[in-house]
């Protein structure tokens, strides 16, 4: 059985489809399917619709999800390259208005 994600504050990107679907399910409201709050399933019918999924529903959130990950991983490398260069900058004497 799968613990309660509803009650943890987990980063969804972490969380695989079956994960999702018992944190979101445990929050909907009269017995209804949960969803993602950022990937409705309006968009995942009309990607099944389209022919652009044939993937379940959590399945599609989990795929939706890498792509922030990614984004935020390189968003932290870049911060970070900034970082380096300015100490660089920084301890270069010869280094005019940089």
């Amino acid at each position: 059985m799968f613990p309660d994600a509803s009650r943890h504050s987990t980063d969804d990107r972490t969380l695989d489809a079956e994960h999702l679907r018992a944190k979101y399910d445990r929050l909907a409201k009269d017995g209804k399917w949960g969803q993602h709050p950022n990937h409705p399933m309006e968009k995942w019918r009309a990607a099944v619709t389209s022919k652009s999924t044939r993937i379940g529903y959590w399945d599609w959130v989990v795929t939706q999800l890498k792509p922030a990950a990614y984004d935020d991983a390189k968003a932290a490398r870049a911060d970070a390259e900034d970082e380096a260069i300015k100490e660089l900058q920084a301890g270069d004497s010869g280094n005019q208005g940089a």
